[in-house]
């Protein structure tokens, strides 16, 4: 184990106990109707127990083996399959509220059940949160004859749901879904305008599949709503063709990793000529410096079949940790826009942000939190100081037999391609399934071009060809089978062979990750419950992650110059040195990642704190629990007016709904200002008025605003009150929740607080009056903008 993995649970004494009260139960001689009653019988003592000490599930531990004893019972009964003790291992240790690394084909869909049907004992609901709507869909019916037979109902949330779909399957004991999905109906919630709006009841309980990805990787990233007035994009074709003809090197250049743009003194100089402008950095000019760094974004730094698709006449975005399309998702702030520009497509319009929320802090909503997967030993301490929990390591059930091969290194891209081809003909021949991990839609399909032309059968898996994805998985591990795809079989995939003794399944890397655990997802597709198998990283120092990186400048000065192709020495490199720099990359770049996420975290925590105030006053608001007097007792007369052409009933409805509202409006106002005051606090100078003091002071006094400015705004609303038929008619007033709305993920802001808190060397590019930044880390972090009818 890793020296930095210290909080990492390797010794499973304290789950012993458990293990064994579970197996001295034999209840495999029930009846479904036995099983039944039994699980009734025990739900009747957990529910029974709350109600006399108040508590949520206190006997849950005393109930735990037999109910875990039942549902091996179940799943024998159902699938034939013996639970092993691996298995009940790893669920003991979620329900202590810890994630626990099971390797690859351990059955970790089925851990989830034994969780989540304890937890669902107390009646309020268990979200198992999944991956993506696939993973969410093909489990909850896999499992489900499992839950039918105990008599749990469970349920799926996928996009594209009515309103009523949702609020039944939220109303299930277990409901299956995305950790975006659930997140964004928390969202639409904060928009509702009456309770019959609302489609979640609150949270209890979420068992997180795939808890690394989930957790840390996307856990930094805004979900947004947006809606009300829509306004036409703000990018000037016309600047388009004007920006588009800079030239890389003269007018602007890339950073150091090709992350950010530069523009040059020169290329200033020549955009001012060309605007007819005498300073392009004028505060007048905001707007224009704003369009200009869309477009350079969109030129230099997005690649199509890699970040993007064009297909159907619109951008889909690729998601990097999965190589997956990311369906009806944009960029906000006109990168999308002029992404489209780019590729000669018709824009979209945009809407205000009316909410947002991370999805660590819409996790954090849970009460109870645990969570499962392949790699979350080297994620330990950020899941530790995130969320408060501890990774436990089971042991899988069968010892793992897969050959993890040591890294091939060439010099060239083109030797590296011509290693893989050989070596995929060598294994091909000798029957032996190959999958080969690439690292985006282009290099997959590039390569199955090689691959054919030396006459060889091979299916791609990317996100061009998503919508075969289950059929293309379902014979990778056929004999011979030769399967090229992107991150798409990197996680939540299990590759079934035909004839484990061919070798089991061989998994080729192409690239090295930024991140070690992506790595490892893919070399986990082989080796799956004591199977056979090899894995093999093919690695050149023209990969992007060495140029992006420059790893190169620190290796030997034999390998700093890349000899021309066709030389003779084009075999594979041997020395060590190229593979400790990559690591060491690695390591540095997720170094850097997590110093990102502690900015955030900081920076997030006084706002986070004051939605959630705001999220509750306005749910008891709508939903009655808190009782507004403001029109009774600051405008008794115009009251009373209303009341004689209404009902006492009608107009304290009419004043709860307009109160909920009226805070949805202002903190859209609030959330515009956060905004603008993370925009500027990279100008914040320090000493006593450091940025991230000024930043929470104008936070607080932002959000004093917002209550002192509510009352007024709610008395104010008296004068434009209509009544219609005996009853108040709040929408003659324009306060209503908007018809439809857009729920996107966008840019986390870590490039500005970048700047602030000295991560990078920004600051002193940007304060140099040469240059102009333009900042995108566009592989590295999420601008991503969801279309969602509501």
């Amino acid at each position: 184990m890793p020296r930095f993995n210290r909080l990492v649970e390797t010794n499973l004494k304290p789950y012993r106990k458990d293990l064994c009260k579970i197996r001295q139960l034999d209840l495999s001689g029930l009846s479904a109707v036995e099983m039944t009653q039994r699980l009734e019988s025990i739900r009747q003592t957990v529910r029974s127990d709350r109600d006399e000490r108040a508590g949520c599930g206190d006997c849950l531990p005393e109930v735990l083996p037999e109910l875990f004893a039942l549902v091996c019972a179940a799943v024998q009964a159902e699938f034939g399959w013996s639970v092993f003790d691996s298995q009940l291992l790893a669920a003991l240790a979620m329900q202590r509220g810890h994630v626990a690394e099971l390797d690859t084909g351990e059955g970790k869909t089925l851990v989830a059940v034994f969780v989540a049907c304890l937890n669902a004992l107390t009646g309020k609901g268990v979200h198992v949160l999944t991956f993506n709507d696939y993973l969410a869909s093909r489990d909850a019916e896999w499992m489900r004859p499992i839950y039918q037979r105990l008599g749990f109902e469970v349920a799926v949330v996928q996009s594209g749901q009515s309103l009523s779909e949702r609020r039944q399957a939220y109303a299930a004991d277990i409901t299956y879904l995305t950790a975006k999905e659930a997140g964004f109906d928390y969202l639409r919630g904060f928009l509702a305008g009456t309770p019959a709006d609302l489609v979640q009841r609150p949270f209890h309980y979420a068992v997180v599949d795939e808890a690394d990805s989930i957790l840390i990787d996307e856990a930094r990233i805004p979900l947004v709503i947006a809606g009300g007035s829509s306004t036409a994009g703000s990018i000037d074709p016309a600047l388009y063709r004007v920006v588009t003809a800079m030239q890389l090197g003269r007018h602007y250049r890339l950073d150091e990793f090709a992350e950010h743009i530069l523009i040059t003194e020169a290329g200033a100089a020549w955009l001012e000529r060309r605007l007819s402008i005498n300073n392009l950095y004028d505060e007048a000019h905001v707007h224009l410096q704003t369009q200009v760094r869309l477009i350079l974004q969109a030129e230099a730094l997005l690649r199509r079949d890699v970040d993007y698709l064009v297909r159907d006449g619109s951008i889909q975005l690729i998601d990097e940790f999965t190589g997956r399309v990311i369906q009806n998702r944009q960029w906000p702030e006109g990168l999308h826009e002029a992404v489209e520009i780019k590729e000669g497509l018709s824009s979209r319009s945009r809407g205000r942000i009316l909410n947002r929320i991370t999805l660590r802090d819409f996790l954090a909503l849970y009460p109870g939190l645990c969570g499962m997967t392949g790699t979350a030993c080297s994620a330990a301490a950020e899941l530790n100081l995130f969320y408060g929990l501890r990774v436990t390591r089971i042991p899988p059930h069968v010892p793992c037999r897969r050959i993890d091969r040591p890294d091939l290194v060439f010099r060239l891209q083109f030797e590296k391609e011509q290693a893989i081809v050989t070596e995929i003909r060598r294994r091909h021949q000798a029957g032996q399934p190959v999958l080969v991990g690439t690292a985006s839609v282009a290099e997959s399909e590039q390569l199955a071009e090689q691959v054919r032309a030396a006459g060889l059968p091979c299916v791609v898996l990317n996100a061009r060809s998503d919508a075969t994805e289950a059929a293309v998985i379902a014979q990778a591990g056929q004999c011979g089978a030769i399967t090229l795809s992107t991150n798409m079989a990197g996680r939540g995939v299990d590759i079934r062979l035909e004839d484990p003794g061919k070798g089991g399944l061989f998994v080729i890397g192409t690239n090295r990750h930024r991140s070690v655990r992506i790595d490892n997802q893919l070399r986990g597709r082989a080796g799956r419950q004591g199977d056979p198998g090899e894995s093999c990283f093919y690695v050149s120092l023209q990969d992007d992650l060495i140029e992006r990186y420059q790893i190169r400048t620190v290796l030997p000065p034999a390998y700093q110059n890349l000899p021309p192709a066709g030389t003779d020495d084009a075999g594979p490199i041997g020395d060590r040195a190229i593979i400790e720099a990559i690591d060491h990359t690695q390591r540095v770049v997720e170094g850097q990642l997590f110093q990102q996420r502690q900015a955030l975290a900081r920076y997030s925590l006084l706002v986070e704190e004051q939605r959630r105030l705001i999220h509750q006053l306005r749910q008891d608001f709508l939903t009655g629990a808190k009782r507004l007097e403001i029109w009774q007792s600051e405008a008794p007369l115009q009251t009373a007016a209303l009341m004689r052409a209404t009902s006492a009933d009608d107009m304290q409805k009419a004043q709860q709904t307009a109160g909920a509202l009226l805070l949805g409006q202002g903190w859209a106002d609030y959330l515009e200002l956060v905004d603008q005051l993370l925009d500027h606090v990279a100008m914040m100078r320090s000493g006593p008025n450091d940025p991230f003091t000024a930043f929470n002071r104008q936070v607080i006094d932002a959000y004093a605003h917002l209550l002192d400015t509510f009352e007024t705004d709610l008395i104010e609303l008296l004068d434009k009150l209509q009544v219609a038929d005996g009853k108040i008619n709040l929408s003659a007033t324009d306060l209503q929740a908007p018809p439809t709305t857009r729920t996107y993920l966008i840019d986390d802001g870590s490039d500005t607080l970048d700047q602030t808190l000295g991560i990078s060397n920004l600051v002193a590019a940007a304060a140099n009056p040469g240059f102009f930044l333009l900042s995108l880390a566009a592989r590295r972090q999420k601008r991503l903008l969801d279309h969602d009818k509501s």
